[in-house]
């Protein structure tokens, strides 16, 4: 069974999904991070391409 969300803790990875369309349901603090925050996506198809897209272009 596949995940119904994934989360994302790079920002600029997360601004990049906004943009190409893809809903943030939830942001959360980091659980061991002061001062940063997690992004909570809808697992909706294409998430997965985009994210190894913006991986493979670093």
């Amino acid at each position: 069974m596949e995940n119904k969300y994934m989360v994302i803790i790079n920002p600029k990875m997360a601004r990049m999904l906004l943009k190409q369309g893809f809903k943030v349901v939830d942001i959360k603090p980091h659980k061991t991070r002061l001062n940063a925050s997690v992004f909570v996506f809808e697992n909706k198809e294409g998430l997965s391409t985009a994210m190894q897209e913006y991986i493979n272009e670093k």
